[in-house]
């Protein structure tokens, strides 16, 4: 058991202990209602809890006095070295160093999996979905790249993990699509010699699907609406398959609106909206931006949506009887619930923030007595940048940087890793310059090079004692050095990393420990250049040099781990 849990653990048996003292209240003391973290500075112990402050009000005690009741109990176990208490009721923890040799010990012993202790559950995954009219561009790569690793994240906790991607094949943008490649068709065959009109999707990339649908069905054979738009939607949708796989993301199912969106289930819907009077037909307030002269009212069917906050009933099947997406994503939602999945994850860009309540508040109405999570991750933009400048992309205009491109340029590995280096709600500068720099300013190159520096440490100690090395067997006690304790508790924290960002579905955790674990690491390599008896390996003292290879083991081990969890490469020599 790792330092973590044995401390959370320790301070709840504590609790529980004062309580059947009756020197404290008896309420539900919780481990995971407190923190436990690692302080930034030393002074404030290894470890620090605000667990006096997270209990005090419920049992009318001051965070002060609960602290020293604590704090007197904590110092009468053998490896705690001192307990501070810090306003407004800080406990912060001293260990002594055999508890942190131990710890490290432990890490080595861990197997190939590590038990976080947490229920398994049915999860769905939805990301990327972006709607087949061209190629992918840098702004997908981040909720493709951000959908996949909270996947693998919940996977690497134990839960079972069923990755979606949610085709939006129906609707106007796909006549629209498909009416710009009859016109490049038309284009080829030389019936069509106006230029590109406005209301067509322009670009080059619809060029080469026309192109491409030509040459599989020769010039003059005739084939009927349905089929043509069919025949569309499979290339474009293949082209995205492959440009997903490149980026090492492969989808359970992918699923289509208009065959999920049946006339059947629409009806089915619809009564059952109608009869949980949750919806009507009706007429839907004027859009506040639009003139009353051109606002024609026209009665749809309407989900009634003021009843749960929101400032207009919204429509769910219009006027000409065609579905709104909100109806169609009704529908979808649904099939995800009746399949049993205990949670429900979609990544979304952050242009569709005012639609999360809608949708959530909806599916909450009609699946009341069904228990399950639902979170929506929003992600924010994600800005090129040329010589420091940003590229100006429109995909409406056909000017944007493909998902292709950016990983033909920098690699699969650097574009994994900076979408999801910061939280999803934060803009992320992608600098083509910094990120092909190989100096920590590229910060993935920084943790692979880590990874590599500790291969070629383990690789010069097997010939200089030409000996296979027992790691977990060694003896830990000569690791004295401050920064040697540094590095073992960030070590035994990496664990507690990996079941927070499952718990909060945030990948960029990940990255920023691997990257501030990297930077302790190389400052600690750096030692020995100014004091050759902080050198790793040393010429007269086997001891010191096991331990310390010992240390730069586990380091490798936590580095291979992290980066395996985010699917991105782990380079032995750089």
């Amino acid at each position: 058991m790792l330092y973590h849990d044995i401390l959370k653990n320790k301070l709840i048996e504590i609790l529980d202990g004062l309580v059947l003292k009756k020197k404290l209240k008896k309420i539900s003391y919780d481990k995971s209602s407190f923190g436990l973290e690692i302080p930034q500075k030393n002074q404030f112990g290894d470890v620090s809890s605000n667990i006096a402050m997270v209990f005090s009000k419920k049992i009318n005690v001051s965070p002060l006095n609960l602290a020293e009741i604590i704090k007197n109990e904590l110092v009468k176990i053998d490896y705690i070295k001192e307990v501070q208490i810090l306003k407004p009721g800080f406990v912060n923890i001293f260990c002594s160093d055999y508890f942190w040799h131990n710890q490290l010990k432990n890490l080595l012993n861990i197997n190939e999996r590590y038990d976080y202790q947490l229920s398994r559950k049915r999860i769905c995954v939805e990301f990327v979905s972006a709607n087949p009219t061209g190629l992918m561009h840098i702004g997908h790569a981040r909720g493709a790249v951000l959908g996949d690793t909270i996947s693998s994240i919940l996977e690497e906790v134990g839960h079972s993990v069923f990755r979606e991607y949610y085709i939006n094949d129906a609707g106007e943008q796909i006549k629209k699509l498909t009416n710009t490649v009859i016109f490049h068709i038309n284009a080829f065959k030389g019936k069509e010699k106006n230029n590109l009109p406005d209301d067509l999707y322009p670009g080059e990339y619809l060029k080469k699907i026309a192109k491409k649908f030509c040459e599989r069905n020769g010039p003059n054979e005739l084939i009927d609406s349905e089929s043509i738009t069919n025949q569309i939607l499979n290339l474009v949708m293949t082209d995205i398959k492959n440009d997903l796989k490149k980026l090492r993301i492969k989808h359970n199912l992918f699923v289509s609106e208009k065959k999920i969106s049946t006339k059947t289930k629409t009806k089915e819907l619809k009564n059952q909206l109608i009869k949980m009077k949750l919806a009507y037909y009706g007429f839907q307030d004027k859009p506040k931006n639009v003139e009353e002269s051109s606002w024609q009212k026209e009665k749809q069917f309407l989900f009634r949506s003021k009843k749960f906050g929101d400032d207009s009933d919204r429509a769910l099947i219009k006027p000409n009887g065609e579905l709104t997406y909100f109806m169609s994503d009704i529908i979808y939602h649904q099939n995800k619930l009746y399949r049993n999945f205990d949670t429900l994850i979609n990544v979304w860009g952050v242009d569709h923030s005012g639609y999360v309540l809608r949708l959530k508040n909806s599916l909450a109405a009609i699946n009341k007595k069904i228990k399950y999570e639902f979170k929506i991750k929003l992600t924010s933009l994600v800005n090129l940048l040329e010589n420091k400048k940003i590229l100006k992309m429109s995909k409406r205009s056909g000017n944007y940087v493909t998902l292709r491109d950016v990983v033909k340029r920098v690699g699969v590995d650097v574009l994994r890793f900076m979408m999801i280096s910061r939280n999803a709600e934060k803009k992320i500068d992608f600098d083509f310059e910094i990120i092909l720099k190989k100096n920590k300013e590229n910060p993935v190159f920084y943790v692979q090079y880590a990874f590599a520096r500790c291969q070629s440490i383990l690789s010069i100690s097997k010939k200089r004692f030409n000996e296979s090395i027992d790691f977990p067997s060694c003896n830990l006690s000569f690791l004295k050095l401050e920064e040697e304790k540094i590095l073992i508790k960030y070590l035994c924290n990496f664990y507690n990393v990996v079941l927070t960002s499952a718990l909060t579905f945030e990948p960029h955790r990940i990255t920023n420990y691997l990257y501030d674990l990297s930077k302790i690491f190389h400052t600690y390599w750096g030692l020995g250049n100014s004091d050759a008896k902080k050198k790793i390996l040393l010429e007269n003292n086997k001891d010191i040099s096991m331990s310390r290879l010992a240390l730069v083991y586990a380091i490798s081990l936590i580095i291979k781990k992290g980066l395996s969890i985010l699917k991105i490469d782990c380079p032995e020599s750089m």
